[in-house]
C-alpha cells in the first residue's frame, strides 16, 4: 500500500505495529491546541510530531527502496506522496467550502487565493506574505492551517530529488559491492541530514535574536525544515533494519523479552509525558519554545518512533494495535484537513466554545471516515479489489456529492467580497470624522485650540480655562442614558448577524469604573485625545459625535510598540488634549507592562491618563494575552492616581455576540455605542481624579 502522509503503510516494509500510537498522539495535540486552548495552549508541538515521523518514514523507505531495488525511483516516490496528500485535501476543500455559506461573507474574503495556495502548497509564504500580526487577518483562513502540508509538500519535493541524487552517486561509486553501496547511502543521508538540520535550526535561533516575528519564524520553510532532518538522521543510523525480514514467530522469545518491553513501555510513557508537559505549560509566544521546545520535541519524538518500532519487535505476533488506535491514526490526516475549517464556521455560529470544539470533533471524524475509507479508496490498490459495483456505486454517490458542492463553493467565490466589512466600515468611519471636523471648523471658526500643557488641578477644583484663552462652555451632549444619545449613524453594520435579533437590543449596565467616581457631572467638560488599534477605530464616528472637538488617532494592526513614539510626537506638537486615552492592547505582547510603563512616564504633567483594557473573544493565544494586560491594568489607578481605567474587557465580555464575527471588532451601533458610553463616563469619573503632577 502507499505511504500514507504521516502514515506507516508501504510496500517494502510491512506495517510497524504501535507506530499509529504516534500518529495518534499528534493529532490528539494538534486538535487539543486548536478546540481546547485553555488546556492545550503548546499543542503546536503535535505538527513537530508530524514533521519528525515523516522525516523518519520517508527516510527509513527510501534506504530500504534503494537496499531491495538497487535504486530510488524518483517518480514512483512523487506518485506515492501525490496520491495520498492529494485527493484528501481536494476532498476536504470541496466539501469545506460551502460552509461559508452560512456565515458572514465576510469569511469568504480572499478565499480564492486562500484555495490557490492550499492546493499550490505555498500556504505558508502566502501567510507570511500577508502578514502575521494579529490585526492583519481580522477573520480567520479556513484553510490557514494547510501551512504544515506545504511546507511538508516542500520538503517532500526537495528530499525526493536528494535522495535519488545521493541513490545515483551510491550506485556509480560503489557499483560492484553491493554492501558498501547500501552503507554508503545511509552514510551520505547522515552527513546531509545532520548538517542542514544544525543549519535549519541555526536559522531559525538567529531570527529569532534578530526580532524577526513568532509567525515568520513559524512559517518559514527553511527555519521550520529541521524536526524532518532529524527524523531523517534517525532513519539513517537506526531505520527499519533489515531484521524485519525476519519472521515474527522466529524472532520472538517470551522470557526474553518480557523486560525489554516492560522498559519499551516506559520510555514510550516518559517521552509522551514530557511533550504533553510542553503542551499544557508552554505557549507559542514563550522564548523557550522558539530556544528549545521544537528541538526538544523533535529529539523526544525520535525516541518515541524507537521504543514504538521496538514493541513492534518484542510483542507477540498475534498481539495488535487497537482497532480504535489504528482507525485514529489512519484518519489522522484527513481529521487534520477537516477539523479546522470547521471550527472556524461553527465557531462563529456557535457563541459557547466548548459546544463548538465538540460539534467540530464530531463533525471531523464522520467527515474522516467517510473520505478515508470511502473515497480515497477508489484510487487505492486496496480499493481496486473491491466488488466492481460496490466501487462503481461509492464513486457514483462521491462525484455527485463533490459535483454539488463545487457549485456551491463557486457561489461562495462569487460572492466573496474584496474587503471584509470589518474594513469597510473602518473606511467609513474615517470619512465620515474628517466631514464632522470640517463642518466644525466651518461652523466655529473660534474652536479652541488643543492644550498644549495643561496646568495641574486639584480634584476638588472646578477645570478653569488658562489665562490666554476665552472661556467657552461646554459642548452640549444628551445624558447618556437618553434613547437618542446617538444618531444612526450612515455606517453599515458589519455583521448583521452577530446582532440581537430583538427590536430592543439588550443593555447591560457599564462595569465600575476605577476609582469609584463620586457623583458624575451632568456633562462632559473637557476634550481626549484617543491613542488606538482597530477596535476604537470602528467607533470613533460615535465618539466624535458624543464627545465633539475630540481627536482619535487610531488604525488598523497598530502594535502596543507603536504608542510610546505617537504620544511623544502629539506632546511635542502640542495637539494633545487634556484627556488622553490609551485603546491599546488587542494585538497582544509579552511587553505590555514595559510598554505601558514607558508611556505613562512619558506623559508629561497636567494631562489625565485614560488606559482601556482590551478584549478578544476567541480562544487563543491572542485572547489569554488580552486578558492578562487587561488584568495588569485594572491595578493601575492604585499606584498612580492621575490614572483612571475603561474596563471594555468587562463590559463586553458577557454580552460578545454585540461584536463582529470575529468576536474583537464592533459589530453594529449597538457595540459602537456601548464603547463611546464607556469612554464618557471614563472622562467623567477622571475629572473629579488628580491631573499628572
Amino acid at each position: 500500500m502507499a505511504l500514507g502522509k504521516w502514515g506507516c503503510k508501504y510496500r517494502i516494509m510491512g506495517r510497524i505495529k504501535w507506530f499509529n500510537a504516534v500518529r495518534a498522539y499528534g493529532l490528539f495535540l494538534v486538535l487539543g491546541y486548536h478546540l481546547f486552548y485553555d488546556i492545550f495552549p503548546g499543542g503546536f508541538l503535535g505538527v513537530d510530531i508530524f514533521f519528525t515521523f515523516s522525516g523518519f518514514l520517508v527516510t527509513a523507505i527510501a534506504i530500504e527502496e534503494v537496499r531491495k531495488r538497487r535504486d530510488f525511483n524518483l517518480l514512483r516516490f512523487y506518485k506515492r506522496r501525490a496520491i495520498r496528500i492529494v485527493i484528501p485535501l481536494f476532498f476536504s476543500v470541496v466539501f469545506t467550502l460551502p460552509l461559508l455559506l452560512l456565515v458572514s461573507p465576510d469569511f469568504s474574503v480572499g478565499i480564492a487565493r486562500q484555495t490557490a495556495a492550499a492546493f499550490g502548497f505555498v500556504t505558508n509564504w502566502v501567510q507570511i506574505q500577508a502578514g502575521g500580526a494579529y490585526e492583519a487577518q481580522l477573520l480567520p483562513s479556513i484553510y490557514i492551517h494547510t501551512w504544515s502540508l506545504a511546507i511538508e509538500m516542500q520538503f517532500y519535493l526537495t528530499w525526493g530529488l536528494v535522495c535519488a541524487s545521493i541513490a545515483a552517486l551510491s550506485k556509480k561509486i560503489f557499483n560492484k559491492d553491493e554492501n558498501r553501496r547500501i552503507n554508503g547511502f545511509r552514510v551520505i543521508i547522515a552527513v546531509i541530514s545532520g548538517t542542514l538540520a544544525l543549519s535549519s535550526y541555526m536559522y531559525m535561533d538567529n531570527l529569532f535574536h534578530t526580532g524577526r516575528s513568532f509567525d515568520f519564524i513559524y512559517f518559514n520553510t527553511f527555519s521550520r525544515f529541521f524536526p524532518f532532518l532529524i527524523g531523517s538522521f534517525a532513519a539513517s543510523i537506526w531505520g527499519i533494519d533489515e531484521s524485519e525480514n525476519i519472521p515474527l514467530h522466529s524472532r520472538y522469545v517470551p522470557r526474553r523479552n518480557k523486560l525489554i518491553t516492560i522498559a519499551l513501555i516506559a520510555v514510550t510513557v516518559l517521552a509522551a509525558a514530557f511533550i504533553l508537559y510542553e503542551s499544557t505549560q508552554f505557549r507559542y509566544t514563550d522564548e523557550f519554545i522558539f530556544h528549545y521546545g521544537f528541538l526538544l520535541t523533535s529529539l523526544v519524538t525520535v525516541i518515541l518512533i524507537q521504543a514504538t518500532h521496538g514493541l513492534h519487535r518484542m510483542t507477540p505476533p498475534e498481539m495488535n494495535e487497537p482497532r480504535a488506535l489504528t482507525s485514529v491514526a489512519d484518519m489522522s490526516y484527513n481529521a487534520y484537513l477537516f477539523h479546522w475549517p470547521f471550527y472556524v464556521v461553527l465557531s462563529a455560529l456557535i457563541i459557547n466554545n466548548t459546544a463548538a470544539s465538540f460539534a467540530t470533533l464530531a463533525l471531523t471524524f464522520v467527515f474522516s471516515a467517510l473520505i478515508f475509507y470511502k473515497a480515497e479508496r477508489i484510487f487505492t490498490p486496496k480499493g481496486r479489489m473491491l466488488d466492481i459495483r460496490h466501487r462503481r456505486n461509492t464513486a457514483t454517490i462521491i462525484f455527485i456529492a463533490a459535483a454539488v458542492s463545487v457549485l456551491a463553493g463557486g457561489s461562495v467565490m462569487l460572492r466573496a467580497p474584496a474587503i471584509t466589512s470589518i474594513e469597510a466600515d473602518f473606511a467609513v468611519n474615517n470619512v465620515i470624522s474628517d466631514t464632522i471636523g470640517i463642518e466644525r471648523l466651518g461652523n466655529n471658526v473660534n474652536v479652541e485650540p488643543a492644550l498644549t500643557r495643561p496646568e495641574p488641578r486639584h480634584p476638588d477644583t472646578t477645570p478653569q480655562p488658562s489665562s490666554s484663552q476665552t472661556p467657552e462652555p461646554p459642548p452640549e451632549s444628551p445624558p447618556p442614558s437618553s434613547p437618542e444619545l446617538l444618531p444612526e449613524s450612515p455606517v453599515p453594520t458589519p455583521l448583521p448577524s452577530s446582532e440581537p435579533s430583538s427590536e430592543s437590543p439588550p443593555q447591560s449596565p457599564l462595569p465600575e469604573l476605577r476609582p469609584s467616581p463620586s457623583p458624575e457631572p451632568s456633562e462632559i467638560t473637557g476634550r481626549m485625545t484617543l491613542i488606538g488599534d482597530s477596535v476604537p477605530l470602528g467607533a470613533q464616528t460615535t465618539m466624535l459625535r458624543l464627545i465633539p472637538d475630540s481627536k482619535v488617532d487610531a488604525v488598523v494592526a497598530r502594535p502596543v510598540s507603536a504608542g510610546h513614539g505617537i504620544l511623544s510626537t502629539m506632546q511635542q506638537n502640542g495637539t494633545l488634549n487634556e484627556f488622553v486615552i490609551l485603546a491599546l492592547g488587542t494585538n497582544g505582547t509579552n511587553n505590555y507592562e514595559k510598554l505601558f510603563n514607558q508611556m505613562i512616564e512619558t506623559l508629561q504633567p497636567g494631562y489625565r491618563l485614560i488606559v482601556v483594557t482590551p478584549f478578544d473573544g476567541r480562544n487563543n493565544e491572542n485572547s489569554k494575552l488580552t486578558n492578562r494586560t487587561a488584568e495588569w491594568m485594572r491595578g493601575l489607578p492604585e499606584k498612580h492616581d492621575f490614572i483612571t481605567i475603561a474596563d471594555w474587557n468587562s463590559l463586553i465580555s458577557t454580552q460578545v455576540e454585540l461584536l463582529a464575527g470575529d468576536k474583537v471588532h464592533m459589530g453594529g451601533q449597538t457595540s459602537m455605542n456601548l464603547y463611546a458610553e464607556m469612554i464618557a463616563d471614563a472622562m467623567r469619573v477622571a475629572a473629579q481624579r488628580p491631573a499628572k503632577n
